[in-house]
């Protein structure tokens, strides 16, 4: 009787197993790609879009700080063109409330400007941080595109307009106080999504055959944390 050998009995078993566990192997280092490229995204895409929204919520803040300031002078202004028309027929009440009036509206005009330019620096800084995170996630896409990889690979990214910041007046007034709509998340939302997708080559085939590919998405917004508003990362559209 021979001897049982134990070596050529696992070898046998083995051999059938060998495309199995060749395939497991493939798709974990596919796995592992899929996760190194998606951080490698979602880095990109987060770091600008914070830094964005940062910049934004601070213009929020100072904007509704004004509030106050723009509510005395709208009052202000009522109470002086009441008594302007209470002075009727009287030329030297009648005098000091119209020159009342124009002081009032002149620093109505200015306490204006400021609140427009802190709009404008809002919309800017979102509009900068959309621009520089898609130019970075371009970069990205090219690192991507030329990895060393078992597989032949296709990257796309695609980044919608930017948004502006989601606030409006509360009234037609020269300097109206302002207020945040109330679904500022969606609106002030920066997002940016991507594409990835990974070809089998032909002589990996016999062991596994298809494309694997995911779409995702990277989204930051504001929220009010008390008087400020500070950057919120939101879920993933495609999850």
């Amino acid at each position: 009787m021979k001897p049982f050998n134990q070596n050529g009995f696992a070898l046998a078993i083995m051999v059938p197993l060998l495309p199995v566990i060749l395939a497991f192997g493939i798709m974990s280092y596919a796995a592992l790609g899929f996760m190194q490229i998606d951080q490698k995204f979602t880095h990109a895409c987060r770091s600008g879009a914070l830094t964005g929204q940062e910049k934004a919520g601070k213009q929020i803040e100072a904007l509704l700080k004004l509030n106050p300031k723009a509510q005395k002078l709208i009052q202000s202004l009522k109470q002086t063109e009441q008594a302007l028309l209470a002075a009727a027929g009287n030329p030297v009440a009648t005098a000091a409330a119209a020159a009342r009036i124009a002081l009032i509206t002149a620093a109505q005009s200015v306490l204006r400007v400021r609140q427009e330019q802190i709009i404008l620096q809002g919309n800017l800084a979102l509009q900068l941080a959309q621009q520089k995170t898609a130019s970075r996630l371009r970069q990205v896409r090219a690192e991507m595109n030329s990895y060393d990889s078992l597989f032949t690979s296709q990257t796309m990214t695609s980044s919608s307009l930017a948004p502006r910041l989601a606030v409006t007046p509360d009234g037609p007034d020269i300097a109206p106080t302002y207020r945040t709509l109330p679904d500022i998340e969606n609106r002030q939302a920066l997002v940016q999504s991507w594409q990835y997708q990974l070809r089998t080559p032909r002589h990996l085939r016999g062991f596994l055959n298809g494309d694997f590919s995911f779409k995702k998405s990277c989204s930051v917004t504001v929220t009010a944390k008390g008087n400020s508003w500070m950057p919120k990362i939101q879920r993933d559209r495609f999850l």
